[in-house]
């Protein structure tokens, strides 16, 4: 009985001295953890993954995963934790979409000319469409005309079963996400290079012959078109019944939803381009642009300028907000058109209610006319920025 007893003190001894030690081991290590987000300091690079190519796709995050493309024409799916590659989807050409994550299947676009459906947790293809837009070559940015430039992918929208994207053979196509097969197709007299946004029954999207769209959900037809004068490589913006929008021509519009008429427009003087696709938020549209450098907070209703931020290069990503934070890319290009500018890129985090800057991150330089920066709209999961740069490089980024 008392070496019964002995060895059962031994045991408990035992079972302590482990659970303490884990216990410590634990308990170190969220310390450790703790250490490191208290000594990040805002706008400080946490880690980065290196693609192939050039990234102009935006990135999604999906439990744990960030899913983005690349101009090496690989789709990568990446553990948020460790921004190690879970798998990647390779295709025949650039991928400048941002993925769409629904139900267990990513959509996104190809330069190869078709839009790809892939199983989330594997790669593994369901189907793709053929968008017949092969062969199509893109103008990309360059000193020298023609000035057409085409950077953008039109990305898949999912709304109830059905996907609808834009092509650069000027078509919007109206798919059933499950079997891939079409339901509606709607001819334009330009590339359409504008995500589509669906809102009450209607898809919205612009095209480069000029012209917003409003078409009705189920058959495709349409309802109004707006002329915006001039090309539009953006996605609309849609708030408080308003569509926002920005072309070539170079004017942002705020136009009624329901007719398509004008309810406002802002005329950028010095001729800058409005690339950027904006968003709608509490009654304010942030939207950024091109020669003017800037990034614009605008009343929703009149169009008044609320605030603006220099950005100091062309801002031509969608922008992010993520409590009383905007975040913004912007590109650099040398020899710029005007003299004694040098344009500047990097990821900007901006103050939501003054337009003063938080933090600006410089990314890596390139060689050729366009030399960095950041098209990828910011995201923020977890305190943290989640961008792709021009640099090759998906970088995480503290809040």
């Amino acid at each position: 009985m008392i070496r019964a007893h002995k060895r059962s003190n031994v045991v408990a001894r035992g079972a302590l001295l482990v659970f303490v030690a884990v216990t410590t081991s634990v308990a170190a290590e969220e310390q450790k953890t703790a250490t490191a987000r208290k000594a990040a300091q805002p706008g400080q690079v946490l880690g980065s993954f290196m693609t192939g190519g050039q990234i102009w796709s935006s990135a999604v995050h999906d439990g744990g995963t960030v899913y983005i493309g690349s101009d090496d024409g690989s789709l990568w799916a990446l553990d948020l934790a460790t921004l190690k590659p879970k798998w990647k989807v390779d295709t025949g050409g650039r991928i400048r979409s941002t993925p769409a994550v629904v139900d267990g299947s990513v959509y996104f676009v190809s330069d190869d000319g078709f839009l790809y459906r892939v199983t989330k947790s594997d790669g593994s293809r369901s189907w793709r469409f053929d968008l017949h837009s092969a062969g199509i070559e893109r103008v990309l940015p360059s000193l020298y005309p023609p000035y057409a430039y085409d950077y953008l992918s039109s990305s898949a929208t999912v709304h109830r079963g059905m996907v609808f994207v834009g092509s650069a053979n000027g078509t919007l196509y109206a798919i059933d996400a499950a079997t891939g097969q079409e339901k509606w197709r709607f001819e334009t007299g330009g590339r359409i290079r504008s995500t589509p946004k669906v809102h009450q029954k209607r898809v919205y999207f612009g095209s480069w012959d000029h012209h917003l769209y409003a078409l009705d959900l189920e058959t495709g037809k349409q309802l109004w078109r707006f002329d915006t004068g001039g090309i539009v490589q953006a996605s609309p913006a849609i708030g408080d019944g308003r569509i926002y929008i920005g072309s070539r021509n170079p004017k942002v519009f705020a136009l009624d939803a329901a007719t398509g008429e004008p309810v406002w427009e802002f005329e950028h003087t010095d001729g800058s381009w409005v690339e950027s696709s904006g968003i709608y938020v509490d009654g304010v549209l942030y939207v950024g642009s091109s020669d003017a450098l800037t990034l614009f907070a605008f009343d929703g209703a009149t169009g008044q300028v609320k605030w603006k931020y220099r950005t100091g290069g062309w801002s031509w990503c969608t922008p992010s907000i993520s409590g009383e934070t905007i975040y913004i890319g912007s590109i650099s290009a040398f020899p710029y058109y005007f003299e004694g500018i040098t344009l500047e890129r990097g990821l900007h985090a901006v103050d939501l209610n003054t337009g003063k800057a938080r933090w600006v991150l410089p990314t890596g330089e390139l060689p050729g006319f366009v030399t960095g920066g950041v098209m990828s709209t910011p995201l923020v999961v977890d305190r943290k920025v989640i961008a792709g740069a021009l640099d090759n490089r998906l970088i995480v980024v503290s809040e």
